[in-house]
C-alpha cells in the first residue's frame, strides 16, 4: 500500500502567485529552463526544439538560468543565436525572470521532482516535463502542461504548440492547480498518513 504526496515550494512562490498569462502573438515565444546546467538536464534537446520551432516559423528564444556543472553542455548552448544565459540569481529576482517568459521547458532525462515546475507553475507558466520521471503524474496529462519523451525533439515541440492552443487555460490552471504544493497542506496530509497507521486504518 502507498500514498504519493509531493514536495512543497518555498512559500515565497505562493505568497506571490501571478495573474493570468495571456500571449500578445502566438508566434512569438519565450521558454524558459532554471536549474542546473548538466547532461542529466537534457539542455541539448531543449536547444534543438528551440531551432526546430524557429525553422517552422516560431520566433522562439530560450533563457536558461542556473549553475554552470559540466562546461561541455554549457559551451555547446552559449553562442547559440537564441539562447540567453544568466547566472544564479536569489528567488526575488528569479521571480521576474519567470514573469517575463510564457512556458518552463525541462525534459530532464531522470529527475526526482522537480520543484522549478510548481515554481513555474505559481507564475502562470504552463510546463513541459519528461514522461516517466519525478513530475509525471502530479495532475492529468494537458492540464498544467505535457508530459514529453525528452530524447524526442519532434515530441517536445509539438507539445509545446499544443500549449500554445490554449495558453490561457493551461496557464489559469498552474496558478489555481499550485497550492497542492503548499507545504502546511502537504504536512496536514502527512499528520492523516501516520494517525492512520497509528489507528491501523487502510489507506
Amino acid at each position: 500500500k502507498s500514498m504519493i504526496i509531493p514536495n512543497g515550494i518555498d512559500d515565497f512562490w505562493l505568497r506571490n502567485k501571478n495573474s493570468l498569462r495571456k500571449l500578445s502573438n502566438n508566434k512569438t515565444l519565450k521558454l524558459l529552463y532554471v536549474g542546473t546546467i548538466s547532461k542529466r538536464k537534457n539542455l541539448t534537446t531543449t536547444g534543438k526544439t528551440v531551432q526546430l520551432l524557429r525553422e517552422i516559423g516560431y520566433d522562439t528564444v530560450l533563457t536558461v538560468v542556473g549553475k554552470i556543472i559540466d562546461r561541455k553542455i554549457f559551451n555547446q548552448i552559449k553562442n547559440l543565436p537564441y539562447v540567453n544565459y544568466i547566472e544564479p540569481i536569489p528567488k526575488e529576482n528569479l521571480i521576474k525572470i519567470y514573469r517575463e517568459n510564457d512556458i518552463f521547458i525541462m525534459p530532464s532525462i531522470t529527475e526526482t521532482f522537480g520543484l522549478v515546475y510548481a515554481e513555474a507553475m505559481s507564475q502562470g507558466l504552463p510546463v513541459i516535463y519528461t514522461k516517466g520521471q519525478g513530475f509525471d503524474g502530479q495532475f492529468e496529462d494537458g492540464i498544467v502542461g505535457y508530459s514529453v519523451n525528452c530524447f524526442d525533439v519532434q515530441d517536445v515541440a509539438n507539445k509545446v504548440i499544443r500549449i500554445l492552443d490554449k495558453y490561457e487555460e493551461h496557464s489559469r490552471n498552474c496558478i489555481k492547480l499550485c497550492a497542492k504544493f503548499d507545504w502546511n497542506k502537504i504536512a496536514v496530509k502527512y499528520i492523516e498518513l501516520y494517525e492512520s497507521i497509528v489507528k491501523g486504518e487502510n489507506l
